[in-house]
């Protein structure tokens, strides 16, 4: 009887592991890399079982113009055939809590080989609004200003929207990378 509750209980005890872990989702971007005193957001996305260089090529292409299509924020995108590269800048509104928002702006690289393409997110800004005298003027920030380990640490009134756009920063690259690995 005692031995029917322990083979029992393990059981039980795999399967609620391996649903745990079936329901997690693969986080690629935890913290924030600086290269050569520059933020730098580098991932490898492997191709697709069976797809090919090309055809993986051919599914950035699309991926990249549905993205663009109706995108305020874009400033530009690029398609390299020959070097299978596709570059895109543009922008993303990140909403904070408390209901305030910030727009980053970055450039978005990728080159795809047979194994699969490299991710490069860099040359990333922030603009957020700050009450002036008689209007409101954007003011304009970098990503070393903002969400590097050294920005967020420093104590001082703007602590709080540091931590918090690099919390964003860090959502909105990790949904990038998890909708480019279904690809």
């Amino acid at each position: 009887m005692m031995k029917t509750k322990i083979i029992t209980l393990s059981i039980l005890m795999s399967a609620l592991s391996f649903l745990s872990l079936k329901g997690q989702v693969e986080v690629a971007f935890s913290t924030v890399p600086v290269v050569n005193g520059k933020v730098v957001f580098q991932q490898f996305v492997p191709n697709t079982d069976g797809v090919d260089a090309m055809q993986q090529y051919a599914r950035l292409q699309q991926w990249g113009r549905n993205q663009s299509q109706g995108n305020p924020l874009l400033s530009g995108i690029r398609f390299d055939d020959k070097g299978r590269a596709v570059t895109i800048s543009s922008g993303k509104k990140l909403q904070l809590p408390g209901g305030s928002s910030v727009t980053m702006r970055y450039r978005f690289d990728t080159s795809v080989t047979n194994a699969g393409y490299m991710l490069v997110v860099r040359d990333i800004t922030y603009q957020s609004e700050q009450s002036g005298s008689t209007s409101i003027l954007p003011k304009t920030y970098t990503a070393e200003q903002m969400i590097t380990d050294q920005a967020v640490n420093t104590t001082d009134e703007n602590r709080v929207l540091r931590s918090d756009t690099r919390k964003a920063t860090l959502a909105f690259l990790n949904e990038l990378y998890a909708e480019l690995s279904s690809l």
